[in-house]
């Protein structure tokens, strides 16, 4: 009869622990609170000199075809050289809906340059391989470069 109590008593708090599990996920959507740039400024620290150069929210919205009036702040940097595809984004949504939607025009992004460096620009071509488009909550990283494992870790700590 003891051991019956004990039971019930143990699926219970199964259930209960089952259903705070849950609401804990439910409740917490990732991202940060912290703007874009307090996010951004560490990961500003880690690219070489010269590697690439701040670009205008125009820019990136031109660039990778996003609507900027989604967004809550952007920051973008590229290589000046055409022949270079070093880039790397951050944004963060003013709705984490739209995460999807930033993915995808990212991928396309990569996929065209893909298509474009395949032939002539072999360690062009490596690098887009190797990009990183992580989503974080509402904030979307995106980064094309040599050192963009680092780049993505000082992002990851700067959350």
């Amino acid at each position: 009869m003891k051991y019956k109590n004990y039971l019930i008593y143990e699926v219970l708090c199964v259930i209960a622990l089952f259903f705070f599990i849950v609401w804990i996920c439910a409740t917490h959507s990732g991202g940060t609170e912290k703007s874009v740039d307090e996010v951004a400024a560490p990961v500003i620290n880690v690219m070489t000199q010269d590697q690439m150069a701040r670009k205008s929210n125009a820019d990136a919205g031109k660039a990778f075809g996003i609507d900027i009036d989604k967004t809550e702040g952007i920051v973008y940097y590229a290589n000046d050289n055409v022949m270079d595809v070093t880039e790397m984004l951050i944004v963060k949504l003013n709705d984490s809906g739209d995460t999807g939607e930033f993915k995808e025009a990212i991928q396309n992004r990569v996929t065209d340059r893909k298509n474009l460096y395949k032939n002539y620009a072999p360690e062009q071509y490596a690098l887009l391989e190797d990009s990183v488009i992580k989503i974080n909550g509402n904030i979307v990283f995106y980064c094309t470069a040599v050192n963009s494992d680092a780049l993505y870790e000082a992002y990851k700590k700067a959350l």
